[in-house]
Parts: C-alpha cells; sequence; structure tokens
C-alpha cells in the first residue's frame, strides 16, 4: 500500500533532533512534529499536517511487478525542522513538497511563512537558525529532481514575514543542501553543495569556495561541536577541520599587522597522539595546545621565541629557532605559522648511553587551568595569547587532586635530575684527571697521584650507588640490581600512570630512595668541594706543564 492511507507518514531520514534549550525534549517529525520528554514513551503531537497532503503523491511506488514501497518513497513530509537556541518556543519545519512553516509558541499555532519565490515542490532540506539574532533563519531547499541544480537558499530576519534569496558567489550549477551558521562569529555562515564548500562573512550577501583539501563530493550535513566544524558527504564519509578559530578571524585586515596571534582554543588533558600514518583512518587532531600565528616579516636568518607561562606567567617551556641547552627547536616562516604545545613541562636531566631497566624520567604533564603562550619575532613587539586545558572527563579527580599529583611528580623529576647531574660530574672529574695523570711527568708528584687515586675511588664508590655501572645492555639488568636513580625512575612511572594524588606508599618510598640518594650527592659535594680544590691547588704548585685544570 501507499503511504496515502496512513494518518502520520514518516521518510527514511525523518528529521530527529534534541531542544537545544531543554536536553530532555526529543523532537521528531513526519507529517506531523512530534516530542518527548521521557526518552519516548510517549510522544505529543505539536502540530496538524505541516504539508501539501496530496494524495496523489502518496499512491504506492513501484510497477506492476513488484511493489517497491521500501519507506523512501513516501512523499510529503516534514524533510527539515528545528527549534531556535533563543527562542524555545520557536519553531520551524520545512517539507518535502514545497511548505515552510512556523511556531513561535512551541506548536500551539503554525503559519505558513513559504517563500513566493521557491515556487511549488521545493525540497526543503536544512533549516538553521541564527544564534545571535532572534526571527533570523537559513533555509536551504533543492529541485535537482526535476533537473534544476539552481543553488537556493533563503534568509528570514522577520520570522519569514520576508524573504531574501542569499546564493551570490556559489555557482549556479551547485545545489546547495544544506547551511549553518558559526556559533562565535556573527554573519559567518558555512555552506555544503552538491560540489563541495562555500564559506560567507557578510549573513550570505557574499560566497567564496572553502575546499581546502576536501574531495569535490556532495556535502549533505555540516554541524559544529566544540569549535570544530564536522563534515558528512555523500560519500558516506566524515570530514573535521578542527579549531575553527582562524577561520573566525581571517579576515580581520592580519596582513596589516607584524605579528597576530589567532585565538587559542582549549585542549583536553588526555593522553593519545596523531597518527600521521594512518592509511585506513581519519587523522587525529594535534594533542595539545595549538597555536596559528601570522608573520608578516621573517628572514631566514631571523631569531624567533615561542614561551609558555603558567597562570603566574613563569616559564615552563621555552623553545627557539636558535635552540640552546633546554631550548625545543621551532622552524618559523613568512606569514601562517602552527605550533602545538604538547602540555609537558620539561623532561628530566638526560645521560647519554646510560642504560636503565625504566628509562629515564619524562615530562610532568600540565594540570587544568589556565596558561599562556608568548611569542617574540626578532626585536619586534611581543605577542601573548591566553591557554587552556580541561580535565578529561572520564576521570572524577579534582583540581587539588591534580595538584598534589603534579607537584608530587616534579620533586621526584628534579630529584632524578640532581642524581644524573651529579653522574655527570663524576665522569666529567673523571676524565679529566686521567687526561692530567697521562701526562708525562704528572704521576712524579707523590701526593698529586695519592689524592688523585682517592678520588677515583670514591667517585667510583659514589656513581655505582646511584647507577647501576656493571649493565651493557638492557637485559643485563635482569643480573645486576637497578640502583637509584633507575629505582627512582621506576617510582616516578607508577605515580604518572593515572590521575590520582600521591598514595602514602609513594611517599614514603620515595622519602627512602631520597635520603639515600642525598647521601651520596653530600658525599659527591665533598669530593667536588673540599677534594678537586686541593687537587687543583698540587697541581698549580708542581710546576707541571698542564693545559687547563680540573673543574
Amino acid at each position: 500500500n501507499g503511504a496515502d492511507i496512513s494518518k502520520y507518514r514518516f521518510q527514511w531520514n525523518f528529521p530527529i533532533f534534541f531542544s537545544p534549550n531543554n536536553p530532555k525534549k526529543l523532537y521528531a517529525a513526519g507529517n506531523v512534529l512530534f516530542s518527548t520528554e521521557n526518552e519516548g514513551a510517549s510522544w505529543t503531537a505539536l502540530s496538524g499536517d505541516l504539508t501539501t497532503n496530496d494524495k496523489a503523491r502518496q499512491k504506492s511506488s513501484g510497477g506492476l511487478i513488484t511493489k517497491d514501497n521500501s519507506g523512501a518513497e513516501v512523499y510529503c513530509t516534514i524533510f527539515t525542522a528545528g527549534e531556535s537556541p533563543l527562542e524555545k518556543d520557536l519553531l520551524w519545519t520545512g517539507s518535502d513538497d514545497g511548505l515552510i512553516n512556523v511556531s513561535r509558541d512551541g506548536g500551539a499555532h503554525w503559519e505558513n511563512v513559504t517563500p513566493t519565490a521557491a515556487g511549488k515542490w521545493m525540497v526543503w532540506n536544512s533549516v538553521e537558525s541564527d544564534p545571535f539574532q532572534k526571527g533570523v533563519a537559513y533555509f536551504v531547499g533543492m529541485k535537482y529532481k526535476e533537473d534544476n541544480y539552481t543553488p537556493y537558499i533563503f534568509m528570514t530576519k522577520d520570522y519569514g514575514k520576508s524573504w531574501k534569496l542569499i546564493t551570490n558567489g556559489i555557482d549556479k550549477t551547485h545545489f546547495a543542501r544544506v547551511v549553518r551558521a558559526d556559533k562565535k562569529r556573527p554573519g559567518l555562515l558555512y555552506c555544503g553543495t552538491e560540489y563541495g564548500m562555500y564559506l560567507s562573512y557578510d549573513y550570505g550577501e557574499h560566497w567564496k569556495p572553502f575546499q581546502l583539501n576536501l574531495p569535490i563530493v556532495p556535502i549533505t550535513d555540516l554541524t559544529i561541536k566544540n569549535n570544530d566544524l564536522v563534515v558528512a558527504t555523500q560519500g558516506r564519509a566524515f570530514y573535521v577541520l578542527d579549531d575553527l578559530s582562524v577561520v573566525q578571524n581571517m579576515d580581520k585586515k592580519i596582513d596589516d599587522q607584524d605579528l597576530y596571534v589567532f585565538p587559542i582554543e582549549d585542549a583536553w588533558r588526555m593522553g593519545g597522539r596523531q597518527n600521521q600514518k594512518a592509511k585506513n583512518a581519519g587523522i587525529n587532531p594535534p594533542n595539545g595546545i595549538v597555536v596559528n600565528y601570522f608573520v608578516k616579516n621573517f628572514a631566514d636568518s631571523g631569531l624567533a621565541k615561542i614561551f609558555i607561562l603558567d597562570k603566574d606567567h613563569r616559564i615552563i617551556r621555552s623553545f627557539s629557532t636558535k635552540p640552546n641547552g633546554d631550548t625545543g627547536k621551532i622552524e618559523v616562516n613568512k606569514g601562517m605559522n602552527h605550533f602545538v604545545w604538547d602540555m609537558n613541562y620539561e623532561p628530566a636531566k638526560k645521560v647519554d648511553g646510560m642504560i636503565l631497566w625504566n628509562g629515564n624520567i619524562g615530562a610532568p604533564k600540565a594540570i587544568p587551568g589556565k596558561y599562556y603562550v608568548k611569542i617574540v619575532i626578532d626585536k619586534m613587539d611581543s605577542a601573548t595569547a591566553e591557554a587552556g586545558i580541561k580535565a578529561n572527563p572520564n576521570f572524577k579527580e579534582t583540581q587539588q587532586e591534580y595538584e598534589d599529583q603534579f607537584d608530587y611528580l616534579i620533586i621526584v623529576r628534579d630529584k632524578f635530575s640532581e642524581i644524573q647531574k651529579g653522574i655527570k660530574n663524576i665522569r666529567d672529574i673523571r676524565g679529566q684527571i686521567k687526561d692530567f695523570m697521562q701526562r708525562p711527568g704528572s704521576d712524579s708528584v707523590k701526593e698529586i697521584k695519592t689524592l688523585s687515586d682517592s678520588i677515583n675511588h670514591r667517585i667510583t664508590r659514589i656513581e655505582e650507588a646511584l647507577y647501576q655501572t656493571k649493565a651493557k645492555s638492557g637485559q643485563d639488568l635482569l643480573n645486576y640490581p637497578i640502583r637509584l636513580n633507575d629505582q627512582i625512575s621506576g617510582l616516578y612511572d607508577y605515580a604518572a600512570s593515572g590521575n590520582y594524588a600521591p598514595t602514602a606508599q609513594v611517599k614514603e618510598a620515595y622519602k627512602y630512595l631520597a635520603d639515600k640518594a642525598d647521601l651520596e650527592l653530600d658525599r659527591l659535594k665533598t669530593v667536588l668541594n673540599v677534594d678537586v680544590p686541593r687537587l687543583n691547588e698540587l697541581i698549580k704548585q708542581s710546576k707541571l706543564p698542564v693545559i687547563g685544570v680540573i673543574k
């Protein structure tokens, strides 16, 4: 049978959507608009038939041999509907047989406000209420089934009393399917057509292509989530344009400024990485604070720096085009630039060639809160932008727990770094003593040789307590017990393995290991502050040919 005998007509992709003002209210549309607030246990009809209800267009589909009434062939239905985010009782519907209806009282009364210029039998494919202005809406219609590929986008500013066609700049054969309004910038509209994307900054008065790397495919729907543009295509694929802040600010005379930093979107404090080489999946967005900035002029020999500041404006990371020490490396070019801070603080100090069972201690991850990104280009005035990190919604830790864990990890990291620095000093002193003692006549002074041997003996014992020096490969650590730096590294990994304040056990374990490490480091300080200066003095008094002195 056809749909003509049915009281309610639903086609197979009927509109179903939640109210933007009441998260418990769900709408669904056939030829009538319905709503429920009890998860579908019961539905309330909010209208009568909002279509032409032309029975001639509702008859059984198919030929004499077999009928084809699968649900896609149902006609005279509401094809798009929506509730205004600014007015909870303002409802719009557009039917697949040409009608636009509006209710300003939650469905109690409806008015047919179909634009005359739309003609008959328009398929109204999408409706978008303006997020900033009451009474403003955008309707997109299609007539391609009549071999009419003209784009139809109508805008009303007065609840449908009058309409304006806004398609200037869209190719005359690129029939439109959907328009969505930006949620942060008034007047910024995104349009999906049969042949790709378009963009307007002036409420649709002028459109320009917005294809980027998107294939030329039909765009069937668009939505904005967390300031990301989500694109659905007829190829049954999804594309996401991450972070619309660049688009939202692109035409603000940016190229007249020496340096401009775009507003920075908040980042989520969570794991994961960008799977750049994935061939069968979409590429994840960068995991971290994403900074887009414009530099009007920059030479290859120029100096650019980026500083990450905490909430108190203290520097926690540094990056430069000419890095040194702990400064990270960045590339800067004339024009648009892109930088990602992975939300990590400085990692612990490393010693080249060191074999550790638990590995080197990494960088503590920044906790939820406010941060700042400061960019300095050559001698130009710097620019600073605020950035935020939000807690992973999958965890329920309090801000205090995040802070307690972070503070503990910083303490452990710094102690590990102190040990590594001590080991570097030991190896440096040992190397200098070895070089000196290989010079002709250096072992002829008994006091120098005796003190050198004593220093070597003591720093070797200290090093062996701090690090397993017998390990020549990773598997050696199965035979030789790990020492203090490796044990502290393992403790760090345990305490950083989740999102929770440090337990009593890890605090107790750290104190035990730190006390033992401090004992060895104090012994090393004695060697460096007492014995090494004595050795230097003996060398100076010996009148031996010396190149430099032991530091």
